[in-house]
């Protein structure tokens, strides 16, 4: 093998198109592959950071909705508490007013039943007047039957 001027200027020619291609090509080409890279590397650390703020965010927001659940829970116990409380005083107005109405309803029957009795008790002596009047044939004076000698049974109201 040979070494001659032709090798010589192959081997030049060669390493000068290697510095050629280098800073033609090569350097660009690894430049842009670097830049895409470290975009994509930057654009994956992003995407943690909001992961990670997502993840922070849904906690917050879970929280924040257990709390408003607890409050709802909270006021609506308040309100049927209220309610409750509101219709067991209802109920008693309701109830004393159907007692006192029972009792005036009572007291105006027991009148009445004192006003049917004195109503029998002039009855009672006329119809014995009338039957004595058929039965005997003679009239009996108003002043031998005495309206408080007649006793009417009371019955219970």
């Amino acid at each position: 093998m040979e070494f001659d001027a032709t090798f010589l200027i192959s081997i030049i020619s060669f390493i000068i198109f290697v510095f050629i291609m280098n800073a033609i090509f090569y350097k660009p080409v690894m430049r842009i592959m670097e830049e895409r890279n470290k975009v994509v590397e930057d654009n994956f650390n992003k995407a943690e950071e909001i992961n990670k703020e997502t993840e922070k965010q849904e906690l917050y927001h879970s929280k924040e909705l257990d709390l408003s659940r607890n409050d709802a829970r909270m006021t609506i116990d308040k309100q049927i508490k209220t309610l409750e409380s509101e219709k067991t005083k209802i109920v008693a107005a309701y109830k004393k007013q159907l007692f006192l109405e029972a009792n005036h309803k009572k007291e105006n029957l027991k009148q009445s039943a004192i006003e049917a009795k004195e109503i029998l008790k002039d009855n009672v002596v006329d119809i014995a007047k009338n039957i004595s009047n058929i039965l005997l044939g003679s009239s009996i004076s108003n002043e031998s039957i005495d309206k408080s000698q007649i006793h009417i049974k009371e019955e219970q109201v």
